[in-house]
């Protein structure tokens, strides 16, 4: 995780504070991975799931809207995000461990970064590009590495597949707020963030290719793709509520460097 997460201006505050109602344009691919290094990323008390899963999604959120306490609805416009979340387990929840999401557009990632701890950074491109029963989804970071590139070709219609994996109903995401004084953090606390789908449209299953490339700033390519398992593409309607308060996070693993100038296989 190599951008912090900030404090609101409680001046012209840049967001209000609520749950999100969302049609997607979803694309998941899945692949196993080596789990001495999914292990090491893993902030306890969150542990590796049995299966040494990676889910990488790329996808379309068409007029998210933002549901607040007073009744207020905050609409936002088509805009794209992409996310690579690993399998995990806490005590006997599986659950996914988002390790990095991007996103397109000033001020989108804004409330699930800051409220949630969802670890948003600016992309400068996020792509979804349908060609017949073909899907590619691409992340370009904001010093203009193309990270991944994920092509998914559809192999059995189902009208009914939810593209969403199961083990994305609760998402175990970090909120940090660091320390003014320079050590540590204000706040080091894990979240569970409930994730609901709902009207799977025009779904199908297939079969993916992976390709990560290296990047000091954003080391997805520490995870290598050993087995692609599943590749699934399709429309959904996706609600995400409240979160809830876990534990106190004492170690937190840390991967990649916000050095701009290097794009050398980095991490610690």
């Amino acid at each position: 995780m190599t951008e912090p997460v900030v404090a609101m201006p409680p001046f012209a505050p840049l967001y209000g504070v609520g749950t999100e109602t969302v049609q997607l344009r979803w694309l998941t691919v899945e692949y196993r991975t080596d789990p001495e290094v999914l292990a090491r990323l893993l902030p306890a008390p969150l542990a590796p799931a049995p299966d040494p899963l990676v889910a990488i999604w790329v996808a379309e959120f068409l007029g998210a809207g933002f549901h607040l306490p007073d009744g207020t609805v905050e609409q936002r416009p088509p805009y794209l995000q992409a996310g690579i979340s690993v399998q995990c387990r806490r005590q006997d929840e599986v659950g996914a461990y988002p390790l990095t999401f991007f996103i397109e557009g000033l001020n989108h990632g804004t409330l699930g970064r800051e409220i949630f701890g969802l670890p948003k950074k600016q992309a400068r491109a996020v792509t979804l590009t349908e060609d017949g029963d073909e899907v590619t989804g691409r992340i370009v970071t904001a010093n203009d590495i193309e990270i991944v590139t994920v092509r998914a070709r559809a192999a059995t219609p189902g009208a009914a597949l939810d593209p969403i994996p199961e083990w994305f109903g609760h998402h175990f995401a970090l909120k940090l707020i660091p320390s003014a004084e320079g050590t540590g953090y204000d706040i080091s606390r894990l979240v569970r963030i409930p994730f609901r789908t709902s009207r799977p449209t025009g779904g199908w299953d297939g079969t993916a290719e992976v390709t990560v490339r290296p990047s000091a700033a954003d080391p997805v390519h520490l995870l290598p793709c050993l087995e692609v398992t599943s590749a699934r593409y399709g429309g959904i309607r996706l609600d995400i509520g409240f979160g809830t308060y876990l534990d106190h996070v004492d170690h937190v693993p840390v991967a990649g460097t916000p050095d701009w100038g290097s794009v050398a296989p980095s991490g610690r």
